[in-house]
């Protein structure tokens, strides 16, 4: 489906590709984090786990790749690959920041008064989970995502929100074992909670799968293309580029916006997937563990033999 990427990447310098002052800005929050959790701890505040540490490296890696690697470029040059840039940096590495982080992280922010009730309202559980999907739905609505692809502004503020909601989506799921104290939602309904994640995702992706018609300007008008390209380069000028090479990137534009649909729903699926798996796995160990504790045997029995 795709042309020889390497050659369409040829037209962009490394500055442009690999945005290193972004990537020394994720190294930085990655050190931050580390001396901070590790100084707290010496407080004696909860220590994070080696397992912690690699989520959280994990996903300020993801952001990178996101955000920071020649994905982010292809993503406004490929619809599909766009998709791709969504599963990892809205889907995936929110859920690995969440685990990643100490519980009294949370405990510290809820305490604010000024952010505390904030953070406290959109971490509920309808309401997160309403805020994220209506987000991500409206952004991929076409007179709204080529208004906001060629507003500078605007797409800041929408990434924006859309890295906090996502944030603000996991934590009713993955919070709650980071705690002793809390008890959040039941096993029971942090797999629906999931599956209703799932289910809410599914009308925008279908609608960009069985569309019959190019949905967006910014991937096929040459206009819309070059300016939203135009913030990919140092001062927007996109002059020493072969933009019809660059906007031919596909063999069929209306084939990679399918793909593109496809993508997001297969990505997020096996993201909720593992999420609900391991939900459904712990609840399954801990119900095992009460019955044990109440005297209850999984271990079959031999039957008694008649006198």
């Amino acid at each position: 489906m795709l042309w020889n990427t390497s050659e369409l990447l040829k037209q962009f310098d490394w500055m442009t590709l690999w945005s290193p002052w972004f990537g020394l800005l994720m190294v930085g929050l990655y050190v931050l984090y580390a001396v901070v959790t590790e100084k707290m701890a010496k407080r004696g505040y909860e220590s994070t786990t080696l397992l912690q540490k690699f989520s959280m490296l994990s996903a300020i890696l993801l952001y990178y790749i996101g955000f920071g690697s020649p994905v982010d470029v292809l993503a406004h040059i490929i619809f599909s690959v766009h998709m791709l840039q969504m599963v990892l940096v809205y889907v995936l590495a929110p859920a690995l920041v969440v685990y990643g982080m100490p519980y009294w992280v949370f405990e510290k922010l809820f305490s604010y008064k000024v952010i505390g009730p904030t953070l406290k309202f959109m971490t509920k559980p309808l309401i997160a989970l309403v805020l994220f999907n209506a987000l991500f739905t409206f952004y991929h609505m076409p007179f709204i995502f080529d208004y906001v692809l060629t507003n500078y502004g605007v797409h800041r503020i929408f990434h924006g929100a859309l890295v906090v909601f996502s944030l603000t989506m996991w934590y009713p799921v993955i919070a709650p074992f980071l705690s002793e104290e809390e008890e959040g939602m039941s096993d029971l309904k942090r797999m629906v909670y999931i599956i209703a994640n799932g289910v809410l995702l599914t009308p925008a992706c279908a609608f960009i799968i069985f569309s019959q018609g190019i949905l967006y300007d910014a991937y096929t008008d040459a206009e819309t293309f070059a300016t939203v390209l135009g913030y990919c380069m140092p001062n927007g000028d996109v002059s020493g580029l072969d933009l019809n090479a660059l906007m031919g990137a596909t063999n069929s534009a209306l084939e990679d916006q399918r793909f593109g649909g496809v993508l997001m729903k297969l990505g997020q699926e096996v993201v909720y997937g593992f999420f609900f798996g391991w939900t459904f796995f712990g609840w399954v160990r801990r119900t095992k563990s009460l019955a044990l504790d109440e005297g209850m045997s999984f271990t079959p029995q031999e039957p008694k033999e008649k006198k």
